[in-house]
């Protein structure tokens, strides 16, 4: 029987290895590419599509079940968890771009 630490280790598993980590095949999860561009809708659902079509025994959780969840810490932080059930886990820290700055080319003339 698969219970929910079975579901833990195996996102963990999948999370950990890089996309096309095994000869042949797909499989893994883009995890710093996620974190390193900005935050969307889309970007989410395609991990998510990733990781059901990966672990096909996640496709028969609902969007309530399986999603991606963000938590804002300090001015400038972005948590990002991966929620399974009650199962949280952390895919990493992205950090919060403004727009509002001003930046400077120090070698314009």
């Amino acid at each position: 029987m698969i219970d929910a630490q079975n579901v833990k280790s195996m996102v963990e598993h999948w999370l950990k290895t890089p996309p096309n980590g095994y000869f042949s095949s797909s499989y893994g999860a883009d995890v710093r590419n996620l974190l390193l561009r900005d935050l969307s809708t889309d970007s989410a659902n395609a991990l998510l599509k990733k990781l059901r079509a990966d672990i096909p025994l996640l496709s028969q959780f609902s969007d309530s079940q399986l999603k991606i969840v963000t938590e804002e810490k300090g001015h400038d932080s972005l948590y990002v968890y991966l929620l399974i059930g009650a199962i949280q886990l952390t895919l990493g820290e992205s950090k919060i771009e403004t727009s509002d700055q001003d930046y400077y080319d120090v070698r314009a003339q």
